[in-house]
């Protein structure tokens, strides 16, 4: 009986340490499972949203220029014409009286004399027109038809048909060095030298050689001394009006108005008046007139 106890004892004391065992390992389950679940992740990390680009700001709208009272006027598509222009040329100063040569010259626009040499008031003629802002010219004497008839004389040392081409070509250099400030030439008289190719070119030679202009004063129909400037390559012009060969003031006038159409017409024309008394008082009363009408110029802007 005694053996019987001893090993139910055994068993029972077996089964208790089994039962033991389980309640710990479950109970040591248990603590791990709420250690297992308490244990957090770290988050996933989000990504930052990207800023949304910025909408430009709207500036605030300026505010329109008023138009511009001159900018609204149409422009011309085509400027202006220039004034046509009239070269007045005043002959024989040399012998006048300074007083009257001073008045002319003071005149208020462009315009050119030429000086005649050999005469009392040769020199200081030019230099009273140089000084008041004139243009000087030599006015050479040559031989006229009919010479040396009553009116027919040219003066001293003027340019003879009948002398050979060394005494013509020293006289062209004599009378230049008898004026000063000289830029250019025209015929004094000369109806018969300047229909003349000949003796034309030897005087025109000079003159280019020197690099002076040419006026050819067309007192013959017939001259050639325009043409042969040209030939020669001397630059000239031609005159188109005398202005006074009546000193009557109305006549004077007709010229004068005569000469501004054909300025009108052919955009310039040369005009050639004389050292006189009336001539200067026509002036004083013609050029302001033409005021608007043309513009001044020396005759050597007019060569070509």
């Amino acid at each position: 009986m005694a053996r019987g106890k001893g090993k139910r004892t055994s068993t029972l004391a077996l089964v208790g340490w089994a039962v033991l065992m389980l309640a710990l390992g479950l109970g040591a389950g248990l603590l791990l499972g709420q250690q297992g679940c308490g244990r957090r992740e770290a988050p996933a990390k989000r990504e930052a949203p990207k800023p949304e680009p910025k909408k430009p700001e709207k500036k605030p709208a300026e505010p329109k220029a008023k138009p511009n009272a001159e900018a609204a006027k149409p422009q011309s598509q085509e400027p202006a014409s220039p004034l046509p222009r009239l070269a007045l040329v005043i002959d024989d100063l040399g012998y006048a009286q300074p007083e009257l040569v001073t008045r002319l010259c003071s005149l208020p626009v462009s315009f050119s004399v030429a000086v005649l040499p050999y005469q009392e008031h040769t020199r200081e003629s030019a230099e009273i027109a140089h000084r008041l802002g004139k243009e000087v010219m030599l006015h050479l004497p040559m031989e006229p038809i009919g010479y040396p008839g009553p009116g027919r004389d040219p003066g001293p040392n003027a340019i003879l048909f009948n002398l050979p081409e060394p005494e013509i070509r020293r006289r062209v250099r004599m009378a230049l060095d008898e004026v000063p400030h000289r830029v250019g030439v025209n015929n004094h008289m000369g109806s018969r030298i300047t229909p003349d190719r000949l003796r034309m070119g030897w005087v025109l030679q000079e003159l280019k050689a020197r690099k002076y202009f040419f006026v050819d004063s067309r007192t013959e129909k017939d001259s050639v001394a325009y043409d042969v400037a040209e030939q020669l390559g001397v630059p000239s012009v031609q005159r188109r009006v005398f202005l006074d060969d009546d000193k009557a003031f109305p006549e004077m006038e007709k010229q004068w108005e005569r000469a501004l159409k054909l300025a009108g017409k052919e955009g310039s024309v040369l005009i050639i008046g004389h050292i006189y008394p009336e001539t200067v008082d026509a002036l004083e009363k013609l050029v302001p007139r033409a005021k608007g009408q043309v513009r001044f110029v020396a005759a050597g802007q007019l060569v070509r």
